[in-house]
């Protein structure tokens, strides 16, 4: 895994200029690479890799170039079927110089020219220079695994990053939010379809080539990658996957929690060859870490468990440059990386079980309520949503409480969107957008929450695969591969990522959700898959993983830190929120029925944080990356 960086000019820029700001961007992201540097200067083509050295460990450096540097690459991630793709060149009569799978997608695109992208197996987002015809290419993996973030300039030149952060490095003025962005992230709890809380910088989607060229401008295309024939049943599926994810030079760990998905994941990989396991033990649950313990013992793999150190000032401020967004859960992530990063430089993870055999409660509860609204006339439930709310405000609850969340939901089975945005806890409405935000927030133009949603929602008639569809789209790559992503690179490790193997979704989205969720038994067609893998003692076990009391977590760990941030005269001064919400909120109690309230709290401590570190232009001093421990 590596970070790269740099940019495409209709205008040759100055040499050492250009070098200079190059140095720039690659220095804050030198903590994904931190086995080497490369630049390459070429006209209007400036670019930049931080390599940590996975594969070909002694010739794979970049920038690499083929054909007397007619082309060239930045490339970070890694292509599992590279090997054969590999053979398949060389009987063609291309010739390598190196074993690296960086070399096999110059010479995939010198034969296949892009459509050749949809060969690639694995988790990759590249800059390509073509220079005989003037074109340049950035590309990012079908799921969208690995980031990839740009910004084109009003005199066309296009600047791109692993991170946000050093393409902002590159630009003469200061970072500027995006308020829309913002409420976005407050919604959703992270940053839908391509957006970024910085002003003019966006994502490449997955599954998308941008090109560029001098005289045509700038445009994004879709590509799908195409499912290698092999196995048909999941387990083989799942079994190969594990095997190309092992493909490395370094030693492979992997991540273990007490759940059926990870011990998985370790059982297959185990079969192949050794294998370390680590675990972080934290959550509400404490037979977390001693499952994964129990786990460990019946698999016959070495396990080390760690407890999370305690949330600093400094780390949270380091943590939040590193994620560049607010992110739930991100110091849980963070500390298993931490250590892993310790041990080993590369390490499995179970993400993507839940999504693709629909573990969440969730999928249970939408699954309810589409029973619901087949028998119930949607009348009567207006009628009682509407008699129970009436009731309800004759209390005074706290704003948006659990029983009025509930109470509307019952107002709109009819409407599945909304059902899922409801249990998403997807707030936005006129009456709480002037009791949450500030004037900067209400003076600006923010899109509806609703609206985004459905533009990004299909409807198939079926509410639970509807939604595990939307949510591997825009959750999954916004949210749980957005903090996978930076809290392990933070520390230089690669975490690999087995259930996104595309053959995997393929089978998954050709079953029935009913046969997935048998009886309504959550991911059931898993447990049954696994029996001949895994014992029923683990197979039994209730879901848990990385979940903490919101208000109580806030409480201990964060109350030093809101006194400050969260300061009526802060928050009057910086404009986005509500001063008396703040308050209000500040002054509830710690039960879990406040979850909400809190999660909010959490956002805006850390948007203050966020202000303070970018909009001020603080992200440049590198004391933020090394205040981590």
């Amino acid at each position: 895994m590596c970070g790269i960086a740099g940019w495409f000019s209709p205008e040759p820029l100055e040499r050492g200029e250009s070098g200079k700001t190059l140095g720039r961007m690659l220095e804050l992201i030198s903590h994904r690479g931190p086995d080497g540097e490369g630049m390459l200067l070429d006209g209007p083509a400036a670019l930049g890799h931080r390599r940590l050295a996975i594969i070909d460990l002694n010739t794979g450096q970049q920038p690499m170039t083929i054909e007397d540097g007619a082309l060239a690459l930045v490339y970070n991630g890694e292509i599992y079927n590279y090997k054969a793709l590999r053979q398949q060149l060389i009987a063609g009569g291309a010739r390598f110089t190196t074993v690296s799978d960086t070399e096999v997608i110059l010479h995939t695109y010198c034969v296949h020219g892009s459509a050749g992208f949809s060969r690639l197996r694995g988790m990759f987002a590249f800059a390509l220079w073509d220079k005989r015809r003037g074109r340049a290419q950035l590309v990012r993996d079908g799921v969208g695994i690995k980031p990839l973030f740009y910004h084109v300039t009003k005199t066309g030149k296009l600047l791109f990053a692993s991170e946000a952060k050093a393409i902002l490095a590159a630009l003469p003025e200061q970072p500027a939010l995006d308020e829309n962005a913002l409420h976005l992230l407050l919604n959703f709890r992270y940053l839908p379809g391509d957006s970024t809380l910085f002003s003019g910088v966006r994502q490449v989607p997955p599954g998308t080539i941008l090109h560029w060229s001098a005289n045509e401008g700038w445009r994004l295309d879709s590509f799908t990658v195409t499912p290698e024939p092999g196995a048909c049943d999941p387990l083989s599926i799942l079994e190969d996957s594990v095997k190309a994810h092992l493909t490395a030079d370094v030693e492979v760990g992997a991540y273990l929690s007490g759940g059926m998905d990870s011990a998985a994941i370790v059982a297959l990989a185990k079969r192949i060859q050794p294998i370390r396991s680590f675990t972080l033990d934290v959550g509400d649950d404490p037979a977390e870490a001693r499952y994964a313990a129990e786990t460990a013992a019946i698999l016959d793999v070495k396990n080390r468990c760690y407890k999370p150190s305690p949330i600093t000032p400094a780390g949270l401020r380091s943590l939040l440059w590193h994620l560049e967004a607010p992110k739930i859960n991100a110091w849980q992530s963070n500390e298993i990386a931490r250590r892993t990063a310790s041990e080993v430089k590369v390490a499995l993870s179970g993400l993507g079980g839940d999504e693709l055999f629909l573990g969440y409660n969730l999928h249970s509860w939408l699954r309810h309520a589409d029973r619901v609204r087949h028998i119930a006339p949607m009348s009567i439930c207006r009628l009682i949503s509407a008699l129970g709310l009436g009731m309800l405000r004759g209390f005074s609850p706290p704003l948006w409480s659990e029983p009025e969340r509930l109470l509307q939901l019952g107002a709109c089975l009819d409407d599945m969107p909304r059902v899922y945005a409801y249990l998403r806890n997807i707030w936005d409405h006129p009456r709480l957008r002037e009791r949450i935000y500030g004037p900067r927030m209400l003076e600006s133009k923010l899109d509806d929450a609703m609206s985004v949603l459905r533009a990004s929602w299909v409807d198939s008639g079926d509410p639970v695969r509807d939604a595990a569809n939307y949510e591997w789209r825009e959750k999954m790559v916004n949210d749980l591969l957005w903090h996978e992503d930076r809290t392990s690179m933070a520390w230089g490790l690669e975490v690999r990522v087995p259930y996104l193997d595309p053959q995997l979704k393929t089978w998954s989205d050709a079953q029935d959700t009913a046969d997935l969720m048998p009886k309504g038994i959550r991911k059931g067609r898993m447990k049954a898959i696994l029996r001949d893998l895994l014992p029923q003692k683990i197979l039994a076990r209730p879901k848990s993983g990385f979940q903490v009391h919101a208000p109580r977590f806030f409480r201990e760990q964060l109350a030093a830190l809101a006194g400050e941030y969260l300061s009526r005269e802060r928050v009057i001064a910086h404009g986005l929120f509500n001063p008396d919400f703040v308050a209000a909120t500040l002054r509830l109690g710690t039960s879990p029925r406040y979850r909400w309230h809190f999660f909010m709290l959490y956002f805006m401590l850390l948007t203050h944080l966020w202000l303070e570190i970018f909009e001020s232009g603080g992200f440049l001093d590198p004391a933020l990356r090394q205040a981590r421990e």
